[in-house]
């Protein structure tokens, strides 16, 4: 049977662990209830912008967590075979910064036959999406076509005429180049590292 004195003296403990909590955990909001119990940071604590007063869900966050680990996995281990094909290259190359992206030109030897690679624009986005590649083919006659290569597969963008002058076919790779950065294709985890780089192996 409790007694006064008992509970008098339970409420005193209570009490003092209370307040030790808050001395000790400042800002942390103790989070009770069915799905568990513990010391939850306000929102503020993960995101800086977030309205004063607002939980975390913790069950959200974790996942998100989970989400964001992935995904920078999958961008250093692009950018581990990104840095590995560049390395492995006999040819020279230079880069070029967009606000979207990187985009590496490759310059191969020019060669007499149709069908020979010409050069490669391969973009990178900053974030953990995929890479991707336009490729210049001498299709013979005087007329260079345009390759898209990416992950998937590849596909015919179009042919450029040499006989326009300029830098047309340049041009063109680079304008592709630059809007595949603007929209490009998610990152997916489950595909390789060197999905894209297999497919430039020139050798």
């Amino acid at each position: 049977m409790l007694t006064l004195p008992l509970l008098a003296k339970m409420s005193s403990a209570a009490l003092a662990s209370g307040i030790t909590a808050c001395l000790t955990y400042g800002q942390y909001n103790v989070a009770g209830g069915p799905n568990g119990s513990g010391l939850m940071p306000p929102a503020s604590v993960v995101h800086p912008n977030a309205r004063p007063g607002v939980m975390l869900d913790p069950l959200a966050e974790v996942a998100d967590a989970f989400a964001t680990l992935k995904q920078d996995r999958a961008k250093a281990a692009r950018n581990r075979a990104m840095i590995d094909w560049l390395g492995s290259l006999r040819t020279r190359f230079t880069v070029q910064r967009l606000e979207t992206g990187l985009v590496y030109k490759v310059h191969y030897t020019p060669a007499a036959h149709a069908g020979a690679v010409l050069e490669d624009y391969v973009a990178v986005p900053y974030g953990p999406e995929l890479p991707f590649a336009v490729s210049l083919h001498a299709a013979g006659n005087g007329v260079i076509r345009l390759e898209g290569l990416s992950c998937a597969g590849e596909e015919t963008l179009g042919e450029v005429d040499l006989s326009e002058g300029g830098n047309t076919a340049e041009t063109a790779a680079m304008a592709q180049a630059e809007a595949y950065l603007r929209t490009p294709d998610a990152a997916d985890p489950g595909l390789p590292a060197d999905c894209l780089t297999t497919r430039l192996n020139r050798s």
